[in-house]
């Protein structure tokens, strides 16, 4: 039954991590294309969903991470006489996961901090456009590396089995 829950709480983190890396550059430009009206950057859904979504996916990310180390301390018995080959997938997909945790970690306290409070340092504004497009390429590669883990996941899990 532990098991099932800690499993459930992995699920859960990968789900929000890599929904909101998705909603955000895939389903958000779609739905709302960047506005050229001249309205405030902060204004703009772009910057809104970036100032949202950048802390939920890091957030997404910690209970993946904490949750999987968990899983492997609970379960370090069960992990002898596995089949050849198991630890370099699961090697491969823990690269997936630290790539994606740092790119997170610098779109989210790096990235999104040259853009907050433009209110109280209006100077920065200029800089919104480029600093949105960098965090949109980080995301890119984020969610790419979201997929990559997913991915190695499921086949550690088919694999393992």
């Amino acid at each position: 039954m532990q098991n099932a829950v800690i499993i459930f709480i992995h699920l859960s983190g990968a789900a929000l991590a890599i929904g909101a890396c998705a909603f955000g550059l895939l389903l958000w430009p779609r739905l709302f294309p960047p506005d050229r009206d001249g309205a405030p950057p902060e204004q703009a859904p772009a910057y809104l969903v970036m100032d949202r979504l950048a802390p939920t996916v890091f957030v997404g990310l910690l209970v993946l991470v904490f949750s999987g180390i968990y899983f492997m301390m609970e379960n370090y018995t069960d992990q002898v006489n596995l089949p050849d080959g198991y630890y370099t997938v699961l090697g491969i997909k823990l690269l997936f996961v630290v790539a994606a945790f740092f790119l997170s970690a610098y779109q989210t306290f790096l990235l999104k901090p040259e853009i907050a409070h433009l209110d109280l340092q209006p100077e920065r504004r200029e800089r919104v456009p480029a600093v949105l497009n960098r965090m949109h390429r980080v995301g890119q590669v984020l969610l790419g590396s979201l997929a990559g883990a997913l991915f190695m996941g499921v086949y550690l899990a088919r694999y393992g089995g």
